[in-house]
């Protein structure tokens, strides 16, 4: 599975490619990572009637393990799916520039300011952020992914009540449906709409894969701090992404063949001296 710069998307795809999908009935896009990506489409199509998906994987420049792991995980969707919905053929998509400005540029200022830090928070915003001008080049087809607000008792700080509902509002700015099918699931729950998971699944690890747990295994972290850098940062920062790709034009199709890259660091620095 090839990258495409996302901000590319639509022009690496090419004009016919981009009409036939538009032009598709029911057409969502795909997040593909892990199982709860899996099972979320599967729950979408059969809850929302969808009638194709566009997997898309996002590439975040901190993963390792199986380079197929996105291609098997399309493969079980396309078993789990036989009959119900068209699993077109996969995209993998990603814009190291920003993950890296939201994510690293400016890590010990957002760890000094708000008493808490992690590479993991707004790289869940990233991998939703990359998959907006792909949304626009297809008339703003929703996005399907696998976000949870509880993991069976487990904290994830990537993954809480606020960030979610942060992300959606920032996705939803764009005009763009973020849809979150399992927020609410149980592991078991989840076990039952990718029931071939355990057999043939894999997902690619992540170089920082609990970086904010605990020696001991908690997860202890400043919860005011937390949550103003969800209100300070986190959803600014994403909005403003938005802003800078509308104000370059990247959701005209007309005008998106040949897309100039912003300047995120500027962008979130920006945010940040404001």
């Amino acid at each position: 599975m090839s990258f495409v710069q996302a901000e590319r998307a639509a022009a690496a795809l090419g004009a016919d490619r981009i009409s036939m999908l538009r032009a598709l009935p029911g057409l969502a896009i795909g997040a593909i990572a892990g199982r709860d990506s899996v099972a979320a489409i599967v729950s979408a199509v059969r809850s929302e009637g969808f009638s194709a998906v566009l997997p898309t994987s996002v590439a975040t420049g901190t993963e390792y393990g199986d380079p197929d792991a996105p291609l098997s995980a399309v493969t079980l969707l396309r078993d789990t799916l036989a009959d119900e919905v068209e699993v077109l053929d996969p995209l993998r998509i990603g814009a190291p520039e920003l993950w890296a400005a939201l994510n690293g540029r400016f890590a010990a200022e957002i760890a000094d300011r708000f008493g808490v830090s992690s590479p993991c928070l707004a790289c869940h915003l990233y991998v939703h952020l990359a998959r907006v001008p792909l949304s626009w080049a297809l008339g703003c087809a929703p996005i399907i992914t696998g976000e949870r607000d509880t993991h069976d008792g487990r904290i994830k700080l990537s993954q809480t009540d606020a960030s979610i509902d942060a992300e959606t509002r920032v996705v939803a700015s764009a005009g763009i449906e973020l849809l979150t099918p399992l927020r609410h699931a149980s592991g078991d729950e989840i076990a039952q709409l990718a029931p071939g998971w355990a057999l043939g699944g894999s997902a690619l690890s992540c170089v920082h894969s609990g970086n904010y747990v605990r020696a001991d295994g908690t997860v202890d972290y400043d919860t005011r701090g937390y949550a103003r850098y969800l209100e300070e940062f986190f959803e600014p920062a994403g909005r403003a992404v938005v802003t800078a790709w509308r104000a370059s034009g990247l959701n005209n199709t007309a005008k998106a063949s040949a897309p100039q890259t912003p300047d995120y660091v500027g962008i979130v620095r920006g945010i940040l001296v404001s």
